[in-house]
Parts: structure tokens; C-alpha cells; sequence
């Protein structure tokens, strides 16, 4: 019995998600697990160098680089699950490259390719080709890593011995080509007309047969195409068209970022002791005078009895959220800056009111967090009180 159709486009490409989702979490898992024991085996070495009275400055310089590095690897990584997560009509159109684009999305499949490849005993190996100029497109970079990620996985499934998927990209004329193409048992002729038809599968019960007519739809959204070649015993190669666009200037790189100011009065509030205590340590070494604080409540207390220039505060918090420290910090001193952190984003339509000047998305290097203190204050400073 044909399943039932499903009106709402965006339904369909939220099931398709999902699936693409439920089968790269296993990957993503083996990763995290794999940066998590680098980073408590590299603490253990340390501790135990401390312990022992052995450790240099050398020895400690490169232990907490190799932290850094690990703890940034498994942001980046839970930032492209999400992203592949995060509905597309709720990410702006940008500009950017391509091939960033396609490195990423190669990049989070590594993980699912080994353990395919393991699971079957087979040897699969990725290849990527990129165009060795940027190829810039406009559109939700997002998005199309989701289309890339299906696209990868779908010839992964058509290679049940092994095999090579190679990932193009290309400039021709005023457009960018990409392609994946796999050695795969490849496609009848049937089946090649309708791939891209919404519930048509040829692959097991779990499979919802929507992530194919998905990628069509997003491909098309970017104002693209996508076609299919295919032969029997000789693998599928699928070819994405879209609309190249100019590179943008960067605006920020045009001047460096001014220094905070000595004496500026910042309150940090969050429930998290150790992140506030490292909060505090960096920008007191930055001359701000600070009120560190961990609960809600203290935090609204300490707005009736003074003033500050930034509010640093976590969105969730014993006591009294965010939203209402913001709501008594701009009370106490409208021209006050307040910065949200959260562990998700925050959307775009909450910030509209000017309750909160500027979000910041946990898990976030100090460096971006002086950043955003010294962009708010110019903006403060250009648009006056």
C-alpha cells in the first residue's frame, strides 16, 4: 500500500532530516567519545607531571594547547550536527564558499564512513576535489551540507562492497557545478527517473524515501538544479547546478579591534562556577571591574545597588532567568549592554526588542566573548544614548 502524501514541504524535509540525522549519530558519538579520551588522558598526564613536581612550562604549554584544540574539535562537531538539524528556512541567506561547505560536510561524515566500512569489512575511501578558487555561492551553507551529507550517505548504501565516492566542484561560466559520484551497483533506468520522486525507495523498511525529493527541493530553493547519470555496475553520479555569486568584503577584517576600556564595569552572572571564575580571571586581566555572580536572584539584587557598563549573563538560571536580568539591567541604566550566552542560539525575532544587545552561542572562546563586548560599546558609542 503507497504511504499517504504529505502536503507540507517542510514536514517532509523535517522527516528527512531525521533520517539523515539517525544515521550519522552513531559516527558522531565515536568521535565525541574519541575527543573526550584525549582530553581526560592529556589532564591525567598533566596532573600526574604536577603531582610529581615535573612539569615545565614547555610540557605545560603543549598539554593545554592539545585541550584547546580537543575541546574546540568537539564544538565544531556538535556545531555541524546541529546545523545539519536546524530547519533551513530559519537560517539567512549568505554568501559564502562552496568548498568550505563541501570540507565540512566530509569532514562530519568521516566518522559514519569508518564505521560503515569497519561494519562490512569493506574499504570505502572519500575523495574530495575542489575547485582551487573559491567558488562562491549564495544561500543557507547549512542546507546545503544537508544535501551533500544525503548525497554521500545514499552512495555509501550503493556500495555494499566498497568503493570510491569523489566530490567535485567547479566553476562554469556564471555557475558553480557540484558533483558526488560514487562506483556503486548504480541505477536502472526506472529507478534513476524516479529518484527524486517524494517516498520512492529501493532500500530497506526504515528508510522514508524523502532524501532525495528533499535535496531536489532545497537545491531548487537556492534557485539550482540537480540531475542524475547512472549505469548499471557503473556507478551514479549527481550533478548540482546553482548560481555563482560575488565575494563579499569583509568588513571586520578592515580594522582591528579596539581595546576594552580600563575601568569598564562588567557583571558576569552564571551558574556554572568554573566558566565564571575563567570569566572573571580573563577580563579583570583586561582591567574591568567585576561583579561575578551565580544565581539569578544576587544578580537582580546587585542591579538596584549599582550600575554597569556590559552585563555577561547565562540564559538559564536559578532563581531568575536572563531575560529578566536583561529587563533590570537596561531599567537600572538604559545605555547598559547586555550579552546573552546560551547553549543553543537564541532566534533572531527574541533579540528584535533591544532587550539584549548581542548572543553568544556556549561552548565560546574568550576571544569572541572581548570581541563582542568591544562591538556592542562602539555600537553604543555611534548611536549615542
Amino acid at each position: 500500500m503507497p504511504r499517504p502524501a504529505i502536503e507540507d514541504p517542510h514536514v517532509e524535509r523535517r522527516i528527512a532530516r531525521s533520517e539523515v540525522i539517525s544515521k550519522v549519530a552513531g559516527g558522531v558519538v565515536h568521535n565525541f567519545n574519541n575527543i573526550l579520551s584525549v582530553l581526560l588522558g592529556r589532564v591525567e598526564l598533566m596532573l600526574g607531571q604536577v603531582e610529581k613536581g615535573a612539569i615545565d612550562s614547555g610540557q605545560l604549554r603543549k598539554g593545554l594547547l592539545s585541550i584547546q584544540k580537543g575541546a574546540l574539535d568537539a564544538a565544531e562537531l556538535l556545531k555541524r550536527l546541529r546545523d545539519i538539524a536546524r530547519p533551513p528556512q530559519e537560517v539567512p541567506f549568505t554568501v559564502f564558499d562552496l568548498n568550505v561547505a563541501v570540507a565540512d560536510a566530509v569532514e562530519f561524515i568521516q566518522p559514519h564512513l569508518i564505521t560503515v566500512a569497519q561494519g562490512l569489512g569493506v574499504t570505502v575511501q572519500l575523495f574530495s576535489r575542489p575547485s582551487p578558487q573559491p567558488v562562491m555561492v549564495s544561500g543557507q551553507s547549512s542546507a546545503l551540507r544537508e544535501v551533500l551529507v544525503n548525497l554521500i550517505l545514499n552512495a555509501l548504501e550503493a556500495m555494499p562492497a566498497g568503493g570510491e565516492v569523489t566530490i567535485e566542484t567547479a566553476r562554469d561560466g556564471a555557475w558553480i557545478v557540484l558533483r558526488v559520484s560514487d562506483t556503486g551497483v548504480g541505477m536502472t533506468e526506472e529507478v534513476r527517473a524516479r529518484v527524486f520522486t517524494p517516498f520512492f525507495t529501493t532500500k530497506s523498511a526504515g528508510s522514508t524515501g524523502l532524501g532525495l525529493s528533499s535535496a531536489k527541493d532545497l537545491v531548487a530553493s537556492h534557485g539550482g538544479t540537480i540531475s542524475v547519470a547512472s549505469q548499471q555496475g557503473r556507478g551514479t553520479t549527481f550533478t548540482i547546478i546553482l548560481p555563482s555569486a560575488e565575494s563579499r568584503p569583509d568588513p571586520a577584517g578592515a580594522a582591528s579591534e579596539p581595546a576594552l576600556r580600563s575601568g569598564l564595569r562588567v557583571l558576569v552572572v552564571d551558574d556554572q562556577r568554573e566558566f565564571r571564575d575563567i570569566l572573571g580571571e580573563f577580563l579583570g586581566g583586561l582591567g574591568c571591574v567585576l561583579t561575578v555572580l551565580g544565581a539569578g536572584p544576587a544578580a537582580l539584587d546587585e542591579l538596584e545597588r549599582q550600575t554597569f557598563d556590559v552585563v555577561l549573563t547565562d540564559l538559564l538560571l536559578p532563581g531568575a532567568s536572563g531575560w529578566e536580568i536583561a529587563r533590570a539591567a537596561k531599567r537600572r541604566r538604559p545605555t547598559c549592554r547586555v550579552i546573552m550566552l546560551s547553549g543553543k542560539e537564541i532566534p533572531d525575532e527574541l533579540l528584535e526588542d533591544g532587550l539584549v544587545d548581542a548572543s553568544l552561542t556556549k561552548p565560546v572562546d574568550l576571544e569572541r566573548i572581548r570581541v563582542a563586548i568591544a562591538e556592542v560599546l562602539e555600537e553604543a558609542s555611534r548611536s549615542g544614548p
